[in-house]
Order: structure tokens, then sequence, then C-alpha cells
């Protein structure tokens, strides 16, 4: 499969501030996708952030393997890493969420949400401040972007804009995760391996006649191949062809 190369301008902007916030935060909630954690990690983060503390939450943990998740969670807690799996789209989130922070640290608790794209920052975030969310500026010494989200009881979450990137950006099962861009003519290609990954390991192109049951045809009755690749990889991401986990630990 051909390599794209995706690797935002930002990248170095993103950099400095997580750096130049490091020493006002309690600590840093790192996002990871529950299905593939390893991978959906931006590897120089840990040198960004410095001493600060750093939360690992493996999102979306109700699109995972259950048995695979917990041991994700097992191999980073024997790391000395606090990860817990969540899934930020539950309304219980915020609870959970709240629960296993409060295990960790102690307040006040000031907060910013990292992580590659299309992780779940924004969901977890809007979870966590609700209706209330104010932006109440930035801290001292941090005079453009991040804004600051002051709830009851102790709570600040950080708005912090900008993205990383991931660190294998090249890897299928980031594109199949919709955390990079899968060009249309890599696209049969990724059905293929989800097909046989998810439903008929000995007939991975099985997606096609999936397709054309659907009704994803062309002129003639034959399948529409671009179509059924998006629907597959759309099927995939939210979960309606089961709950399946791209990588296990080492």
């Amino acid at each position: 499969m051909a390599k794209a190369n995706w690797y935002p301008g930002h990248m170095v902007a993103t950099q400095r501030t997580i750096r130049e916030l490091a020493p006002y935060l309690t600590a840093f909630i790192e996002i990871a996708d529950a299905r593939a954690p390893a991978i959906s990690r931006h590897t120089p983060m840990t040198r960004w952030i410095g001493r600060a503390q750093r939360i690992l939450l493996l999102n979306k943990a109700d699109l995972a393997d259950p048995a695979v998740t917990r041991a994700w969670v097992a191999a980073y807690q024997k790391q000395g890493i606090h990860a817990f799996a969540v899934t930020a789209q539950d309304p219980k989130a915020r609870t959970q969420i709240e629960s296993v922070i409060s295990r960790v640290l102690k307040p006040p608790y000031r907060l910013a949400v990292v992580g590659v794209p299309n992780v779940g920052k924004s969901t977890l975030l809007n979870r966590m401040v609700g209706k209330n969310r104010v932006a109440t500026g930035a801290k001292p010494g941090i005079t453009r972007g991040p804004q600051w989200i002051r709830l009851p009881g102790g709570w600040e979450w950080l708005d912090l804009p900008g993205v990383v990137t991931p660190g294998h950006s090249h890897d299928w099962r980031l594109q199949v995760l919709g955390i990079v861009p899968a060009p249309a003519e890599e696209r049969s290609q990724l059905a293929d391996r989800i097909w046989e990954l998810t439903q008929d390991h000995d007939n991975p192109s099985g997606w096609l006649d999936w397709g054309k049951r659907r009704g994803f045809l062309r002129t003639g009755g034959v399948v529409d191949a671009q179509r059924a690749a998006d629907a597959v990889l759309l099927a995939f991401q939210q979960g309606k062809l089961g709950r399946f986990s791209l990588e296990e630990p080492q």
C-alpha cells in the first residue's frame, strides 16, 4: 500500500504550546483509541509534557474487544502509566472519568486533553464540561489560543487548540480508524483487511457482495466498489461490524 506524506505544519506550534502549559497543569489527559492504543498515541508527547502527570484514557472502549482492552490497561499499569478504558459518548462517562482522576490526583484539578485526531478529544471535553462551559481566558504567560473552562468543585479543563499526529502515520490501521486520511485509491484494500478481520477470513473481498446487497450499484447492476468500500470503513468505525481490536500488547 502506498505511503502518503501526512505531517501537518502546525505541529511545532502545538509542541511549543504544550511545553508552555505544562507548569500550570495538574495533569495531561491523553486520549487514545482503545482499538489501537499504542499506534494511536503521539510518542514524543512524553518529552513535551516534562514532569507533568499524565492519565491515559483508552476511548471508544465500547467498540474494542473487551478482553484485549483489559490486557492493554493491565500492560500500561505495569509500566506505571495510569490507564483506564472509557467511552466518552456514554452519559455515565463524566462520573466515571472524574472518579478515575480523583483517585490519581489531588485537587485542584487543572487538566488539558491531548491526543491525535479523531480519538474523541472533543467528545470527552464536551462530556466533562457539559452546558456549563465558560471560557475564562488564558493562564498567565499564555497569550493566545488555550482557553480555560472553570467548573464547580475545583475542576478546570483546558480547551487546547491544535492537534498532534500519531507516530505511525503510515499504518493502515490508523486509516481504518479514521485517524489519518485514507486515499480513495486505497480504500478497497482497507475494506479487504476489515472484512478479513471481522467477517470472513477466507473471503476478504466478500464486502463487494455485501455492498451489492445494500444497493451500492452502478449502471448495469455492477457493484460500486468505491461506495461499498467507504461504507465498510464507516461501518467498522461505528462498531456496526462488531467489537474488534487492531493491536494487542506485546
